[in-house]
């Protein structure tokens, strides 16, 4: 044997070794799908080797073959059959089969609610909720309901309820599934809310985003008004579980918290709790005394006690 002859036949095991090996690797983990494309090789017969196309209709020609049923099959179930049909067909005597999907029909999934970018995308096999959640650009800070998003599955009604704040946040990889062709994600808008009354200058209901403090809430609402909020007498009113009607106040002192880093006055809130910041019932001397000092200054200015004229 020539070294030529010897090189061509190291590389023809090579390549037959790569096909094997890149073949079993795709065994268990995909069934053939309409639009896949293959690739069939047999070691040594390159009249056969050649790139075929899975028909929506689920079926497949390979070389010298009728059409064969293959949608749903592993490509290791796909590999004993062709190798069934070619020592049949062609007479062949131990063939060496190799298929490989060489490009996959992508994955169609959507995904709507509050989410950036609704819409359907086109994802890869094996990509999972998180993959398809960032096509769609992410939850709607401050308006999606992370723990209560649903997986449709394709062509049922089977709806998969979803925590995607655990996913998100305590790293829940167990809810993270693999979405598959036509899979319909919904991430929906939030009814959790905390009302905030009382002396703020923006009192309102806002939306609950967990985890969420006091001091937080109270941030969207304006924080205090100056002379009149009583924070050191803050309360939450919250509901008792399972006792519709029945309320506790809970009382926090956020001036202790702001002043002194006490942070068991900034209780964490509960969907559906009420933050009432009460008036105060004495006047702040100190503030009052300061914005006296400066319309007095003002007053003075003007009137020419330090420029010489008057208005």
């Amino acid at each position: 044997m020539t070294m030529r002859a010897i090189t061509r036949f190291a590389i023809g095991i090579l390549t037959l070794m790569v096909l094997f090996v890149t073949a079993n690797a795709q065994n268990d983990q995909y069934t053939l799908r309409p639009e896949d494309v293959l690739r069939i090789a047999i070691y040594n017969e390159p009249q056969v080797n050649a790139e075929v196309p899975i028909g929506t209709d689920g079926s497949m020609t390979a070389p010298f073959l009728e059409p064969i049923q293959v949608a749903g099959m592993t490509i290791g179930e796909l590999q004993k059959k062709l190798t069934a049909e070619y020592i049949k067909t062609l007479r062949l005597r131990d063939p060496k089969v190799s298929v490989v999907v060489v490009r996959y029909r992508p994955v169609r999934a959507s995904v709507g609610g509050f989410v950036n970018r609704p819409g359907v995308y086109d994802l890869r096999p094996g990509d999972t909720i998180l993959t398809l959640l960032n096509f769609g650009g992410g939850v709607v800070t401050d308006r999606a309901d992370l723990r209560r998003a649903t997986l449709r599955k394709a062509g049922t009604n089977e709806l998969i309820p979803l925590d995607l704040f655990a996913i998100l946040n305590r790293a829940d990889t167990t809810q993270n599934y693999v979405v598959e062709d036509g899979d319909i994600l919904n991430v929906p808008e939030s009814n959790n809310r905390v009302i905030v009354i009382g002396q703020v200058p923006r009192p309102n209901s806002y939306f609950y985003k967990e985890p969420m403090t006091v001091q937080d809430v109270l941030a969207q609402a304006g924080g205090e008004i100056p002379t009149r909020s009583w924070l050191s007498r803050t309360l939450v009113i919250r509901e008792r579980p399972g006792m519709p009607g029945v309320y506790d106040r809970i009382q926090c002192d956020i001036v202790r918290f702001i002043r002194n880093g006490d942070s068991a006055q900034n209780i964490q809130l509960q969907p559906g709790d009420i933050v009432y910041v009460p008036e105060t019932k004495t006047p702040d001397l100190d503030r009052i005394g300061r914005f006296l000092s400066s319309a007095a200054f003002f007053n003075n200015v003007f009137r020419g006690g330090l420029f010489g004229f008057r208005i």
